[in-house]
């Protein structure tokens, strides 16, 4: 049995190891183990999406509402596109079947956090007329309240309320066929680049108010079909640190924007803004995207040209603001703006101590009637030394401290300003009128210093919460005004004579006429003096030269193109400085001064 077992071994062994003696068999075919897919990562969808994202527009239109009374019809958007700052353009649509004309009285209540901003508007609707009424809203508005009445009835009341945008906010002023045409940017549903909101031509604002908050404004149609009040606020938009596009520039582009001195094309700068003129539509769409990017960066960049600071956050607020700085850190342009709180307290705690222990002991040593006489006249006695403290130290007129640029546009009599203002009253001012080729500017993210009452029937009328009581508050503004300030110069010899007719006291300045520059002396408002020749041999004179902001002053004015201000001074230019209040609609407030700094350029009134 052994043996048997051992042969064969031997049989298999030699079967195995030799190849002569080996079997032929079929090949087995060998299947690879499953292996599962594995899902693909978050981060391979989006690199994917990345890869096909295209950069593009969307449009957020809003939903009209229709409104009727028994003379009259109204149509308002329940949701309207929020700027970046500034103010929203809230549109009422009215329309007047009748033969008779009718007076419409429009009030618009915009809310945040239970405070509101009241802004109102008169107009007249004539017989089968259609009119479109603008309101400015803040853009700090999360919504609101429309309310219409005319006499002998009233429409019922509508709310709105505001909508941030996905990319970057643009108003156009045409069709989204027009856009589209002239851009060739697609319409897209994620990620846009712009959130678009399209106006009529012939329905544009025809306030510089409306447009400010925008950083940029493109006229997508013809240029011809823009009322002409509605294209001088596009004008003034540009001229005073706004981005205007022309997607189809007129051929009198150069009359319609009398700042430009040639045919224009791409990007130049404009008075203080920049100004856009487009030639081909893939060009164009391509440098508008470049022109959002420029705008958003960086990122905390203010949006207008000038950016007034606004109280601190109410975390910061209180004795963990020890020196009372503002928002994101900014110093007040007003110095000892805060309440005298320490003074009061410490008057406080005296009368505390003669009503409390004192009055304690009196009614011990004298009796109750004594007490009775004490203590009312010890209150008097502090009442009067707080209001004679009030009267005798801090006054009742507003302390101010104002600083502004001013371009003289003096071909047309105008005067291009963009300016910034610290306030501090110890009385709320009456009120005060702001033109519609003017604007004021709170703080982009301070609802609180926004919140004022206005009238917009004829310009902007402020009638409350412009200055509250023993409140710092910083107000910017922008504008472009007729103007007839001047600066007259004669010759006398080998000398200069300078006449200041600037409307304000000349402090110093350069002026480059005959080839050479001269240097300014300081001359009161309407004097004459006489002008030396500069120690400089060029003509570039900068900003730094002329007047010399702190940084804080600086900080307001971030988005300002200061090259245009340092460019080569022509012949007949001049840059000069300035004190008093300045040239701008606030200037007109009698205000105790702190500082008062201008910088000017224009030209001069030569024979």
């Amino acid at each position: 049995m052994r043996e048997r077992l051992r042969a064969a071994l031997l049989l298999a062994l030699l079967l195995g190891l030799s190849p002569t003696l080996a079997v032929a068999t079929e090949p087995t075919a060998v299947v690879a183990p499953a292996v599962e897919e594995e899902p693909a990562s978050d981060e391979e969808d989006a690199e994917e999406h990345d890869a096909n994202w295209v950069p593009g527009y969307e449009e957020v239109p809003g939903q009209a509402v229709e409104l009727s009374e028994s003379a009259l019809k109204a149509t308002v958007l329940n949701s309207v596109l929020r700027p970046a700052g500034g103010y929203i353009p809230l549109e009422v649509v009215l329309f007047n079947p009748g033969a008779t004309p009718h007076a419409v009285s429009i009030r618009v209540e915009s809310q945040r956090v239970g405070r509101s901003q009241v802004s109102t508007r008169q107009v007249e609707v004539g017989a089968r007329q259609r009119l479109s009424a603008w309101i400015p809203v803040p853009s700090t508005a999360q919504g609101g309240l429309v309310r219409l009445s005319s006499p002998g009835g009233a429409f019922r009341s509508f709310n709105f309320y505001s909508v941030d945008p996905s990319g970057q906010p643009v108003l156009v002023l045409g069709s989204e066929q027009a856009f589209q045409s002239g851009t060739k940017l697609p319409r897209v549903k994620d990620k846009p680049k712009l959130s678009v909101r399209f106006i009529p031509p012939q329905d544009a604002p025809r306030e510089l108010a409306l447009y400010v908050g925008h950083r940029m404004v493109v006229v997508a149609g013809d240029v011809t079909a823009i009322p002409a009040d509605a294209w001088s606020a596009l004008e003034a938009y540009a001229a005073t640190g706004g981005h205007l596009v022309l997607l189809r520039p007129p051929r009198d582009v150069v009359a319609r924007l009398p700042l430009l001195t040639q045919t224009p094309t791409g990007v130049l700068p404009y008075g203080f803004g920049r100004l856009r003129v487009c030639a081909k539509a893939q060009e164009c769409g391509d440098g508008l995207l470049a022109d959002v990017n420029l705008l958003e960066e960086p990122a905390q960049a203010p949006v207008s040209v000038v950016a007034p600071a606004g109280p601190p956050p109410s975390w910061q607020r209180g004795p963990f603001n020890s020196n009372h700085l503002l928002n994101n850190g900014e110093a007040p342009l007003l110095p000892g703006v805060q309440a005298p709180v320490g003074r009061f307290l410490l008057l406080i705690t005296l009368f505390v101590l003669a009503v409390g222990p004192g009055g304690l002991m009196l009614a011990r040593r004298k009796g109750p009637v004594a007490l009775l006489i004490a203590v009312p006249s010890v209150a008097l006695v502090t009442c009067l030394a707080i209001v004679a403290w009030s009267v005798l130290v801090e006054g009742f007129v507003i302390h101010a401290a104002r600083y502004s640029l001013i371009w003289l546009d003096r071909d047309r009599d105008r005067a291009l300003m963009v300016g910034v203002g610290g306030y501090y009253a110890n009385l709320e001012p009456e009120g005060l009128h702001v033109p519609a080729m003017a604007a004021l500017l709170g703080p982009d993210v301070d609802w609180e210093s926004q919140a004022t009452e206005a009238d917009w029937t004829n310009g902007m009328a402020v009638t409350g919460g412009f200055l509250p009581s023993r409140t710092y508050r910083e107000w910017g503004e922008v504008a472009m005004l007729p103007s007839r300030a001047r600066l007259t110069v004669r010759r006398e010899g080998q000398g200069l004579r300078v006449q200041n007719a600037l409307g304000a006291p000349l402090a110093s300045g350069h002026v480059r006429l005959g080839g050479k520059l001269w240097q300014l002396p300081a001359l009161a408002d309407g004097a004459e003096g006489e002008a030396t020749l500069a120690p400089a041999t060029g003509d570039k004179v900068s900003f730094l030269q002329v007047v010399d902001f702190s940084a804080s002053v600086n900080h307001r004015f971030s988005r300002v193109a200061w090259r245009t201000l340092d460019e080569p001074l022509p012949e007949g230019g001049f840059a000069a400085k300035l004190g008093g209040p300045g040239l701008l609609p606030l200037s007109a407030l009698p205000v105790e001064l702190h500082e008062g700094l201008h910088f000017v350029r224009g030209r001069v009134d030569a024979p």
